[in-house]
């Protein structure tokens, strides 16, 4: 249903899909040719530094963990200043920590320094609550398909970041040019920024385009609502820590961004431990963040179709069994086909698991369980850098490193199944 002015002119063109293609492009920039190409630069750099592969994923840890403690100030930045402003900061940040690689990064503790700190700080401003949080702001019938939009574009830039940075850093024989690239795609990502509209109220304007005043008298209004639950209770902190959905959605988070997050550090090293070339590592990655990214959509219409704990648990599962596969395998066809599953799993949860949180506790709440519950869970998540890491020095193998990982996913399994909508609190 369209909006007219009600001064007779032309309404401005519907905002809400404009801003998902700003972040669509935001996300590929940032995303995808700097968080997703850490994982074909790093072994680079551990190989050219000659660095222990424990100590250098500190640096990792370091940053997810900097990424969920600073998601309290990314919380209130976006409350105080909103997600434009926001973005920009931290994009601003992401620049600074990107040239400091390329300029200055020459010890183990510049790196740990540069990308732990630095680079944190600019992972959580430029995060998924950013987008997450506008998405929601701009839809309601379409939020998991608008959100899996917006998270394609990370996936996508990833996928083509893998080989293409491989490429230039043998051709240059440097991994600083690598971050160089990036740092140029990041230059790009900070003007797409400033055409961001946070709220559809800020250039008069409705989530979905559907005016709530004329809404109740228009058949098509009537038809396009939402099939899936949404609440209509305004949930406080408080009585959100009270129910258990919270907790079953943070056990199937803590699975699937801590096997991801292992997965990324240490695959191409277990792929390359097992004889494949680093163009061929490189490339089966690659394929596993291009599946996260071609399964991002599709996703977010099954979550605007279906109940989310049944898309959650059929995702979980595809991440158990490819990264089972990922692990035993030894063909580069089928580590290929690993990996787009593993990357389909991760890149359907990533859109869903938001999309839960805004529909069973309501916008307001988005980003303030974000904030509470990010410094809390992702700590746990970033310890699997460095843990796979010293596991792997200790053993010689990431072997028991892919069977916690395993194990986390079950336990993620065993909460989808029991996540529910949570009724209103007795006190409402």
């Amino acid at each position: 249903m369209a909006v007219t002015a009600t001064d007779g002119q032309p309404a401005r063109k519907f905002y809400g899909w404009t801003n998902a293609g700003l972040f669509f492009f935001i996300q590929l920039a940032a995303s995808g040719f700097v968080y997703f190409a850490y994982s074909v630069v790093f072994p680079v750099m551990v190989e050219t530094m000659d660095w222990n592969r424990g100590t250098a994923s500190l640096a990792q840890t370091i940053a997810l963990i900097l990424l969920g403690l600073c998601y309290p100030l990314t919380g209130y930045l976006i409350s105080r200043f909103g997600v434009r402003k926001t973005m920009t900061i931290g994009l601003a940040t992401m620049l600074l920590g990107l040239l400091l690689l390329v300029s200055v990064v020459t010890q183990m503790w510049h790196w740990i320094l540069v990308w732990g700190v630095v680079m944190g700080l600019s992972f959580s401003l430029t995060g998924p609550i950013c987008s997450q949080t506008a998405m929601i702001n701009w839809f309601n019938i379409r939020r998991s398909t608008a959100i899996g939009i917006v998270m394609t574009g990370g996936a996508l830039g990833g996928a083509f970041a893998q080989p293409a940075l491989a490429g230039m850093m043998d051709y240059f024989e440097s991994w600083r040019a690598a971050w160089l690239i990036a740092a140029g795609m990041v230059v790009a990502a900070l003007i797409v920024a400033q055409f961001i509209i946070d709220r559809p109220s800020d250039i008069d304007q409705y989530p979905d385009n559907v005016d709530p005043r004329l809404a109740e008298n228009d058949p098509l209004a009537k038809i396009a609502r939402p099939k899936t639950h949404r609440t209509d209770h305004d949930w406080t902190m408080k009585q959100i820590i009270r129910t258990p959905t919270v907790y079953l959605l943070m056990l199937v988070t803590l699975g699937y961004l801590g096997t991801f997050f292992f997965l990324l550090n240490h695959g191409i090293l277990h792929l390359t431990d097992n004889g494949l070339s680093s163009i061929q590592a490189a490339a089966i990655l690659g394929l596993a963040i291009l599946g996260s990214g071609l399964a991002r959509i599709p996703a977010g219409w099954l979550g605007d179709q279906f109940e989310l704990r049944w898309t959650l648990f059929g995702s979980i599962s595809l991440m158990a069994i490819a990264l089972s596969g990922f692990w035993l395998g030894q063909n580069i066809i089928f580590l290929s086909a690993m990996g787009m599953l593993f990357g389909a799993g991760y890149g359907s949860l990533l859109v869903l698991g938001p999309v839960v949180t805004g529909n069973y506790f309501g916008e307001r709440a988005f980003p303030i369980i974000n904030s509470v519950m990010a410094p809390v869970m992702l700590p746990f998540a970033a310890a699997a850098p460095a843990g796979a890491g010293y596991i792997f020095e200790a053993t010689g193998s990431y072997d028991l490193a892919f069977a916690i990982a395993i194990i986390l996913l079950g336990a993620g399994l065993v909460a989808a199944f029991w996540m529910k909508p949570p009724g209103p609190p007795a006190s409402a």
